[in-house]
């Protein structure tokens, strides 16, 4: 859960329940007081506008509609996987969660699909 009052890190002391110190992307400020859920690093956000609609309506061009995107990176305290989080503006529409590793994948498969890779 991302705090409403986030702010970048300052150069206060980690607090005592910290066990690593911040990758160089963290932006999250981490207090001695976070709920153990709340114990993760986080990149700066990106915002993406999209144009967005639902699978399972036909036709699907039929719930086209502009949505924000937020894209951040992000990694638990004391774990080693790094995921990338994509999730729409209204929090319910759309919301991937992909290890650093499927990002690629996807990457290399959307600039395959877009032409943009010298293959298509």
């Amino acid at each position: 859960m991302t705090r409403p009052d986030h702010q970048p890190p300052r150069a206060d002391p980690a607090p005592s329940w910290s066990i690593e110190p911040c990758p160089p992307w963290c932006v999250r400020e981490h207090r001695e007081d976070d709920h153990p859920e709340d114990r993760y690093h986080q990149g700066e956000a990106a915002q993406l506008p999209v144009v967005a609609g639902h699978t399972d309506t036909i036709p699907m061009t039929a719930t086209l509609q502009a949505v924000e995107l937020t894209i951040r990176q992000g990694r638990h305290h004391g774990h080693a996987l790094e995921w990338l989080a994509i999730e729409a503006d209204d929090q319910h529409s759309l919301r991937l969660l992909l290890t650093l590793e499927s990002a690629r994948s996807l990457t290399t498969h959307l600039a395959r699909h877009l032409g943009i890779d010298g293959q298509r």
